[in-house]
């Protein structure tokens, strides 16, 4: 052991928190871990081994070694027919599959306030532009329908509908960025493999270079203590990480904290190991020479939570009249003018999260707080460790996995195989018992066979001289075994009874029987999916709290903002500008939506294209339907074709009412023409019925005069109706 496994007293000033403090700290949480242990590591070691397909002869003594000693030269060979991997597979598939559909949300306390404070100004603008737009009719100023403000109800109900806090989305763009910067889809997809073989599965996560990194911890390497009713690991009292390493890899990693003496130190490790994974493998392989390649060092982190004292002033504003309070760290003393204001400081004892690194057990690295302690606004005591992870199934019990259900199931399964094997070795076909002496005289034994094989025929020669030979030397003996049908059955029984407890069935696995009807395999998968839904639901609750750490974690990665361009999933490029002190002030929260009912309500949607396509929705749009991961981004782009399609809708019954504007304009002008023919021709007449009157009366000279006028005054007028016609004509053509 390597210093004692007290742990320090952790409610100390800072002051006294000096190395040999933080040396021991360190030395106590790894003498408190199980690395010393062998059990357990042996033991999820062995998981991956089952799911690999590795034979463990120590399964099958009892098998092989029925009597004690190993039988050489058997007839068959015990061998892995894996059942285990590929209902592991197909679960890590069915897991890329599924959508991964975020938001995120401010929780700050003044994020009501500031939405009734934007729709106060929206409600105030409406308002003002409903003054403007009133003012203008009074001065008979057409306005345009499009341009006529709404109604405040109108705008209040698209307010809720279309309000977004601008945190928010800044907070929506840095998680984009940062899935897209750490490869979180991928990571995520190794996570699962982790909690499907081992039922275990952990992560480390924190700033590294003014990024946020994001990394796999292998369940062999980790270990930790949290009370019993807490699930991830996160909200434990202590978790630790070892790792093997070289010293190239060190120097990558921590270079800039280590001294010249100690990376020359490096170069000659003192405490190396071969429990590394690759010395694992080349011992099982049998390639001993591959230890004295071992220049693996160890690195073993340490993250616990420590105390610290802060301080709260609390006093009276003399401007607003208001108490106010702010908290302060240890060794903060009140100024003269707080003091003045009748301040009060009150002190607490709150949790702190500290770090500290031991290399090759002699060199203590980073032994210090923590710097994003992820701190709650409502709870200063509240912190969260930068390794997270859970287990399937640990509530007062040991925890499993859905590989070490299987395991007795594959060992079954594999001796069947065996013994199948050996059956078939034993078993032999229907034999002819013949007496030799019966073969004739002159013939050899490659003349007789041929004759029975070619023709069916066994010639016998009875005649032989000194020799008598009786029928009941002439015998059939069956050697067939009839146990091979009863190991079928069982090896099918198997089968059966593992797809039960796994919750994968054949039909899930695209098996299906010729017996089977349509409706009974769809059954029978949603069935099965029930039975796994816990697990992808389980690890659903665990992406979502690593998603928000991973946001936590860049407000300390970007405390000069940060400026980017990524690629979105759907392969749009977008960009991210993040303003530092609002990021930083800005408590998020992440929803993740449940991806099962996402991916049924997909798969129906999907299911409608046809039909959306023979109602007049555009191919392009149904091809970006199944373009689309998530569904949301799916109802999205359904919003955008409805929308499309209303306002196409809408255009032409537009066009259809100026066309039927334009033919009743027609109508009009046809019939104002007509009339205006008919006056002609009635103007005419009277034209005629003058100049006859004039012919006929030389003395009415006055009254012709008279008329005559009236009848140039009415061409006149005819004359300027027509040009009227005229120009609404071509305006209308013009239209």
């Amino acid at each position: 052991m390597f210093g004692q496994a007290t742990i320090p007293k952790q409610r100390i000033p800072f002051s006294q928190k000096d190395d040999k403090w933080k040396e021991d700290c360190v030395n106590a949480f790894i003498n408190l871990s199980k690395f010393g242990i062998s059990e357990r590591r042996s033991y999820l070691k062995s998981l991956y081994d089952y799911y690999n397909g590795v034979i463990d002869e120590e399964d099958y003594n009892y098998v092989l070694k029925p009597y004690g000693k190993t039988r050489s030269h058997f007839p068959s060979k015990l061998r892995n027919y894996p059942i285990i991997k590929p209902i592991i597979d197909l679960l890590l598939g069915e897991k890329s599959k599924r959508p991964l559909e975020y938001t995120v949300t401010v929780q700050n306390a003044d994020s009501i306030s500031l939405k009734e404070e934007a729709l106060k100004n929206l409600i105030l603008a409406n308002l003002k532009n409903k003054f403007l737009a009133e003012l203008a009719k009074q001065q008979q100023v057409e306005l345009p329908q499009d341009q006529e403000p709404p109604l405040p109800k109108q705008v209040a109900e698209e307010f809720e509908r279309s309000y977004v806090d601008h945190r928010s989305v800044m907070g929506q763009a840095a998680l984009n960025y940062i899935m897209y910067y750490n490869e979180v889809y991928d990571t995520f997809q190794k996570l699962f493999f982790h909690f499907l073989v081992t039922g275990e599965t952990y992560s480390h996560k924190g700033v590294r270079r003014d990024e946020v990194f994001y990394d796999v911890v292998n369940p062999l390497d980790v270990d930790y203590d949290k009370d019993p009713d807490i699930d991830f690991v996160e909200d434990a009292d202590w978790a630790i990480i070892r790792k093997y390493s070289h010293a190239s890899t060190i120097i990558d990693i921590f270079g800039e904290y280590l001294s010249d003496e100690q990376v020359l130190e490096l170069e000659s490790p003192t405490h190396t190991s071969a429990e590394a994974y690759l010395l694992y493998r080349a011992e099982a392989s049998g390639a001993d020479d591959n230890i004295y390649r071992n220049r693996l060092i160890e690195i073993i982190t340490v993250y616990w939570k420590s105390r610290k004292r802060i301080g709260f002033v609390i006093y009276d504003d003399p401007n607003t009249g208001n108490t106010e309070m702010f908290d302060v760290e240890e060794g903060y003393k009140l100024p003269q003018e707080l003091k003045d204001l009748g301040a009060k400081m009150e002190w607490e004892w709150v949790n702190e999260v500290w770090e500290g690194t031991r290399i090759d057990r002699r060199f203590f690295i980073n032994v210090r707080p923590y710097k994003n302690q992820r701190n709650s606004l409502d709870n200063p005591s509240r912190c969260k460790l930068p390794i997270n992870g859970r287990k399937y199934s640990d509530i007062n019990s040991q925890s499993v996995s859905l590989v070490s259900l299987g395991i007795a199931y594959q060992l079954n399964y594999n001796i069947y195989k065996y013994r199948l094997e050996l059956a078939i070795a034993r078993s032999k076909d229907i034999i002819a018992q013949f007496d030799i002496n019966m073969i004739p005289k002159n013939w050899d034994m490659d003349k007789f066979m041929y004759f029975v094989e070619g023709t069916g025929i066994a010639w016998v020669d009875y005649n032989k001289e000194g020799i008598q030979l009786s029928p009941q030397h002439q015998s059939v003996l069956d050697m067939s075994i009839k146990t091979i049908s009863q190991y079928l059955t069982l090896l099918e029984s198997i089968m059966v009874e593992w797809e039960k407890v796994s919750g994968v069935t054949r039909q899930r696995q695209g098996q299906m029987s010729s017996y089977e009807g349509k409706a009974t395999s769809q059954q029978s998968i949603v069935q099965s999916s029930h039975i796994t839904e816990d697990i992808f639901r389980k690890f659903a609750h665990f992406e979502r709290r690593e998603l928000q750490g991973l946001l936590d974690y860049s407000k300390e990665a970007w405390l000069n903002g940060k400026k980017a361009m990524y690629v979105m999933p759907d392969g749009s490029m977008d960009s991210i500008d993040v303003e530092p002190v609002t990021h930083m002030e800005a408590e998020y929260g992440i929803f993740v939506s449940d991806a099962g009912k996402d991916a049924e309500k997909k798969q129906k949607l999907e299911g409608l294209a046809q039909a959306a396509v023979q109602n007049g929705m555009p191919m392009s749009t149904v091809v970006s339907i199944f373009e689309s991961d998530s569904f949301s981004q799916i109802k999205d782009k359904i919003k955008q074709a409805e929308k499309q399609a209303d306002e196409l809708r809408k255009a032409q019954e537009q066009a259809q009412q100026q066309q039927q504007q334009a033919e009743l304009q027609v109508q009009q002008q046809q019939i104002q023409q007509a009339a205006l023919d008919k006056e002609k021709d009635r103007q005419l007449e009277i034209e005629k019925a003058l100049i006859a009157a004039e012919a006929q009366d030389k003395s009415s000279n006055n009254n012709l005069e008279k008329m005559m006028q009236d009848f140039q005054i009415k061409q006149q007028q005819l004359a300027l109706k027509e040009r009227e016609i005229d120009i609404k004509a071509n305006q209308n053509l013009a239209e």
